[in-house]
């Protein structure tokens, strides 16, 4: 992905392939040890999966592009990508370290570097004249930089610190949690080496501990760095590993959105009566404010202040805050505070009365809104926005220990007071406690009453039919996704249900369909697929119900972000939840919701309790992983798809965009009415000439992968009538694009060569 714009090597993960399948997901590989050839030379090939596990290779390719090093690895924590820099060391060697830093790093010096005889010297964090003061020709080894420095935000100036190292043949090694890559880039200002706690904003998600290096050149110390990981064993797991590489992909969005709020963060307080100090780099009160513009492309996430008054007084404000969890550590969807006093326990320097912000995804004005009320101790009852709750998960932390991210359960069975037997657990077909914050989640969002899980959106669609019984009839849309037709055709019939096909989006075509009394069910799918043509939802599900039947609407291509249909009156939504849900392409998953409590959704609970059609523990806490992170995602997606059909619209390979974002889409003034914050990230378009050009073009996209499925990070496009078959009703010039979360100039690009082929 030569040349690729940062944003689109993340949400591509540089493109890479599953090499078996090519899955656009990879996979995780497990394996401890690994089958030779005798006659393979030992410096060859796989050998022992401590430095060896192929899980690593697309993550450290990916960071070492990011940070524009030549070479980078990933460890089993931020202390012990530190720990290696002091590890690769010698008795004698000379380290500068900053008085403002990280408290583990104080440990680590304290506990193990002064005993193994490596000589440490403090300089004031920022100061270079200090720097250059302490630094001794031929035996300083390593001078350490963190930038911003935690907790006070102090901006190092790197170039000026590197001539410093350099001067003295010492290596500049910068500690950029604070500040990820494309933030902030070391290396580009003269930094040797780069570490990370990947735990915190590179990962994203507060579920894996990690660390990460990257180096500007494979020299000898980066050769003493590899043996160190190797030697002393601080390694990542195999699915650590994957979760990294599943959290980078979102990298950029999550950074955008949370230094967004920063910022508006940073202003109220440099504002409010009851704050002191504030220390953010975006602000121009910050002393090295100028420093981080020329330095820096933003300004981070991470916000400290001091409190009017004591420690007391900061502890009250620590202990006030609602959303703003206590808790230590920093970088994921949720926003923490933590008084850095309390959690260092060393000697630390970091005023008495300072509080430590990590700020997340959350809506910004809940965050200033739940800071204000912890200040001033006048609680607010404002409710949350739905940002908040996507971010939070619903603020669910775990009943036993309070993490911010709950277990996953795989027990399959429980043991029961036989008093209450069955109560709340008996057996894990469906009373899992892995789906209960999903499913709470999804219906929040849909404004319904209740939520389940299934295995697959197939399934989910079935359970809805396996509700009647021979003699029923039900009416679809005559346009949807094609394998719920085959259901229709090829199971559904056969149980002597009749099927009633309706032409999509026509109202009066709905009306005579339906037959009062006697149909049961109304399939409803909008934005219809491929066409992205938009039913009234409103007016048709009062057709229904006058008919006396429920409506389904299917709301994959929507998501409840942009259409909430049971608020349109529907009875209940289908999602498949393997698209915009999850977004990350690496789960299968179904849900349905209901907006009322009533007969037919006890029979869908029964259902799915009977056919064990369910989703499994892992997937459906990837679900929930995934979910952190769909506002951010979604928003992207519609921007990046209505840029994209405008700029295809009137295009000369191009007959016909379909999207109902555009204005000259026949169905733009009922999408305009019910759907909110943006059309969705699909679109079709067809080809100036015929089949024979749109199986070209298919064939020439080289950022958009061709493959089907949709809603992930990654831009897809599919020729639907391939896919379909020959009883596909699509017509044979379309293209169906999923659009990510990419750069999109990257996107309009790689349209623009493809298009070519027409």
């Amino acid at each position: 992905m030569k040349g690729a714009h940062t944003d689109t090597l993340l949400a591509q993960a540089l493109g890479w392939l599953e090499e078996t399948t090519g899955g656009v997901a990879p996979s995780i590989q497990v394996a401890t040890t690994y089958v030779r050839d005798p006659a393979m030379p030992s410096s060859e090939g796989l050998w022992y999966s401590r430095p060896d596990n192929p899980c690593y290779w697309q993550v450290e390719a990916l960071l070492a592009e990011l940070e524009h090093g030549e070479a980078a690895m990933v460890t089993g924590s931020g202390s012990a990508s530190m720990a290696m820099v002091f590890e690769a060391l010698s008795t004698g060697d000379h380290v500068l370290m900053p008085h403002y830093a990280y408290g583990g790093v104080h440990y680590l010096i304290n506990d193990m570097a002064n005993a193994w005889g490596i000589e440490i010297d403090v300089y004031q964090t920022g100061d270079l004249d200090d720097m250059a003061r302490l630094v001794r020709p031929g035996q300083t080894k390593v001078v350490w930089v963190e930038t911003p420095s935690n907790p006070e935000m102090v901006i190092v100036d790197l170039e000026a610190a590197a001539r410093i190292a350099h001067g003295v043949d010492a290596k500049l090694v910068v500690d950029a949690t604070f500040a990820p890559p494309p933030i902030c880039r070391p290396l580009d200002h003269g930094a040797d080496v780069v570490l990370h706690s990947g735990t915190k904003f590179l990962n994203g998600h507060s579920d894996v501990v990690c660390g990460t290096i990257a180096t500007r050149v494979k020299d000898d110390f980066w050769q003493r760095l590899d043996r160190m990981r190797m030697r002393s064993g601080a390694m990542l797991g195999p699915f650590e590993t994957w979760l990294l590489l599943r959290g980078l992909r979102t990298l950029h969005l999550r950074m955008e959105q949370a230094q967004a709020s920063a910022q508006k963060i940073a202003e109220f307080l440099e504002g409010h009566v009851d704050v002191g100090r504030v220390f953010y780099p975006g602000l121009a009160s910050h002393p090295t404010h100028d420093l981080a513009k020329r330095q820096m492309s933003g300004f981070g996430a991470m916000v400290s202040f001091d409190v009017t008054g004591s420690m007391e007084d900061a502890l009250k404000v620590w202990g006030g805050t609602r959303i703003f969890k206590n808790a230590t550590s920093l970088g994921g969807p949720e926003s923490l505070v933590e008084h850095r006093k309390s959690s260092d326990g060393y000697e630390s320097p970091v005023p008495p009365n300072q509080l430590r912000l990590s700020v997340g995804l959350e809506d910004a004005d809940d965050l200033i809104a739940d800071l204000d009320a912890a200040l001033t101790g006048k609680p607010t009852n404002r409710p949350q926005a739905r940002a908040t709750k996507i971010a939070q998960g619903l603020g669910w932390t775990s009943r036993d220990h309070k993490a911010v991210v709950l277990p996953v359960h795989m027990a399959s069975t429980y043991a029961t007071d036989p008093a209450t037997y069955g109560k709340p657990y008996a057996y894990a077909r469906d009373q899992n406690p892995t789906y209960e914050q999903p499913e709470a989640l999804i219906a929040d969002l849909e404004g319904g009453f209740e939520a389940r899980l299934f295995a697959s959106g197939m399934a989910a669609v079935s359970a809805v039919f396996q509700c009647l019984k021979a003699g029923d009839h039900v009416v679809i849309q005559d346009t949807l996704y094609w394998a719920i037709r085959g259901l229709m055709k090829q199971v559904v019939e056969g149980w002597g249900i009749e099927v009633t096909w309706a032409p999509t989006g026509d109202l009066e075509a709905l009306r005579r369909a339906v037959r009062k009394g006697e149909t049961r069910i109304v399939w409803l799918e909008t934005p219809a697929n491929p066409t992205m043509a938009v039913t009234d939802i409103a007016a048709a599900t009062a057709i229904v119900r006058e008919a006396g039947a429920l409506s389904v609407v299917d709301n994959t291509f929507a998501t409840p972000l942009l259409t909430r249909p049971l608020e349109l009156s529907a009875d209940f939504v289908m999602h498949s939840a393997t698209k915009y849900l999850n977004g990350h392409s690496d789960v299968v998953a179904g849900v349905l919701v209901a907006r009322v409590e009533t007969p037919f959704w006890d029979q869908i609970r029964h259902i799915r309790h009977m056919t064990g059609a369910i989703l499994g523990p892992f997937e459906a806490w990837l679900l929930m992983r995934g979910m952190r992170t769909l506002e951010i995602r979604v928003a992207r997606a519609c921007r990046n798809a209505m840029a994209i059909a405008q700029h295809l619209d009137g295009h000369e390979a191009v007959d016909l965009v379909l999207y109902p974002g555009l204005t000259a889409s026949n169905d733009h003034d009922v999408s305009a009415r019910q759907m909110s914050g943006g059309f969705g990230g699909m679109l079709s378009i067809r080809i100036r000439g015929g089949e024979a050009a749109a199986q070209r073009v298919w064939a020439r996209f080289k950022l958009f992968k061709i493959a089907t499925s949709l809603g992930g990070v990654e831009s897809l496009v599919e020729h639907r009538a391939t896919v379909e078959g020959p009883e596909s009703p699509v017509p044979d010039d379309l293209l169906r694009l999923s659009v990510g979360v990419e750069h999109i100039d990257d996107l309009i690009g790689d349209l623009d060569q493809a298009l070519q082929a027409a």
